[in-house]
């Protein structure tokens, strides 16, 4: 493993999520001068001096996990805000386009010309901007110190390690797609045409060699290709012709972009994180997201300028329940709030609930509570018949009475009032809900926590304990018994 890929692997995405963004913006009309500050504050934020000196150090390629993280206080260092399944998928995009130019590299060298390219079109879109510019400048120098003098084995390496971070990715992306370099099965098509790698020939021809060093026979194959030799190789000067044409922004000719990923995909991920090992470098991945968001501050949209809301992409459901309109490309936006989906409407309406609730996959292994997922099941257990609101984590909300909760916090809700993400509400007399889809539990305000926790297991070790001669032992006491 290089430790001196952090830096390409960074800056790499970041100019991947520029690129969207600013391709989104566009596309959804936001105001000129909102859609500048978005950008500038994003590029200002990535490029912060002290953040790119922390970036910088040599240092081991961290986990998913940690980068998300970074990206997900990056892309918020501005007056926007995304919800999660934007970011979800925005984060999918990011990572399928590097990989993708990871892979098509001609030289392990050129992952630095794909870095110069982003890092052209990030200054492209802050031209009004001097200061932010002189800090994507001073990148680039360092890009070049830490670089340029790298021989080809250390470029090996640092392509091999980030073929390794991307390993296992195969998010299908409809841009890929519709321009048939990646398969149904998410894996990308490598080409057999274009020019050869700089400073190597046209393959065709075998050379033999005599202990003299002299040639002493040729042979010629078919290589199937379509090859041909490399005009010039690109500048690795801060300014100057790139060649290279990955990196670049395929953005820019307004295509619509989507992500859409396969069950087996999805589930195998999920699976994967749920069974990862504690890892013990958390602590330094911890102190290494702490230095490197020292910078990153999240911008507080209540002042004189309001935030704004984008939501960049649409889900697995809104694709699911729209109708059918092949002579009607789709849009990434929809207007808002959308109509109710027509697969709700009469005898459907329960049936697409529960599969919401139920059968959504998720990629979260860890859920976002405030008390620790024991604790939690018990004190729900013990709040059997109270009513209570669940957040759900694709943005709807169920809100009823609590019917019976399992040791997977799988919960039964009676008498339920739900609420889509769109604002619509159903009512339903009762309501399954998978503990993997749970988000947020709302207890009551006037519940003693502590107290209904030690009731509950005062409930449990009498009933664990439970039995008479006889009889063995039972899973619940009869009511005569106290």
């Amino acid at each position: 493993m290089s430790v001196r890929t952090l830096p390409l692997l960074f800056l790499n995405l970041g100019g991947e999520m520029l690129y969207i963004l600013d391709q989104r913006l566009r596309a959804q009309n936001i105001p000129g001068d909102k859609a500048r500050k978005v950008l500038n504050d994003i590029v200002s934020t990535m490029f912060n001096r002290k953040f790119m000196e922390e970036l910088f150090k040599p240092q081991e390629l961290y986990s998913k996990k940690a980068l998300r993280t970074v990206y997900d206080r990056l892309a918020h260092a501005s007056i926007m805000r995304l919800n999660q399944a934007s970011m979800d998928k925005l984060y999918d995009l990011m990572t399928m386009a590097f990989k993708y130019q990871v892979l098509l590299c001609p030289r392990p060298k050129d992952v630095l010309l794909v870095t110069f390219n982003h890092l052209d079109a990030i200054k492209g879109l802050i031209q009004d901007s001097p200061t932010i510019l002189h800090q994507v400048d001073e990148t680039f120098r360092q890009l070049m110190e830490v670089y340029c003098g790298l021989s080809a084995g250390e470029f090996q390496l640092i392509r091999q390690t980030l073929l390794i971070f991307f390993q296992d990715l195969h998010i299908r992306v409809s841009i890929f797609l519709k321009d048939k370099v990646q398969n149904s099965n998410g894996r990308f098509v490598l080409p057999v045409s274009g020019p050869v790698p700089w400073g190597t020939e046209v393959p065709g021809l075998i050379r033999m060699f005599n202990h003299k060093g002299e040639e002493v026979k040729k042979i010629k194959f078919k290589h199937g290709g379509n090859y041909v030799t490399a005009t010039k190789e690109g500048s690795f000067e801060l300014y100057g012709d790139r060649v290279l044409k990955l990196g670049t922004n395929m953005y820019s000719l307004n295509r619509p972009v989507d992500t859409q990923t396969s069950g087996a995909s999805k589930n195998s991920t999920s699976r994967a994180q749920e069974n990862i090992a504690p890892n013990p470098l958390a602590k330094e991945e911890l102190n290494f997201l702490a230095r490197l968001m020292g910078g990153m501050e999240i911008k507080n949209p209540s002042g004189p300028e309001p935030g704004f809301r984008l939501n960049l992409f649409t889900t697995d459901d809104e694709e699911e329940f729209s109708p059918a309109e092949p002579s009607v490309q789709r849009s990434i936006f929809r207007s808002w709030p959308p109509p109710m989906p027509r697969a709700w409407e009469g005898a459907g309406l329960r049936q697409a609930v529960s599969r919401c609730c139920g059968e959504m996959a998720v990629s979260h292994s860890v859920k976002e509570r405030t008390i620790s997922e024991n604790s939690l099941i018990i004190l729900l257990q013990g709040l059997q018949g109270r009513e209570t609101t669940v957040d759900l984590r694709d943005e709807s909300v169920a809100h009823g009475r609590i019917d019976n909760v399992d040791a997977f916090m799988n919960i039964r809700l009676t008498k339920v009032t739900y609420t889509d993400r769109w604002g619509h509400q159903v009512q339903l007399d009762d309501l399954f809900v998978t503990g993997r889809n749970v988000r947020y539990v709302h207890i009551p305000d006037d519940v003693n926590i502590t107290a209904t926790i030690e009731q509950q297991l005062q409930l449990i070790h009498r009933v664990r304990n439970f039995g008479s001669t006889g009889k063995g032992r039972r899973e619940f006491p009869s009511k005569r018994h106290k």
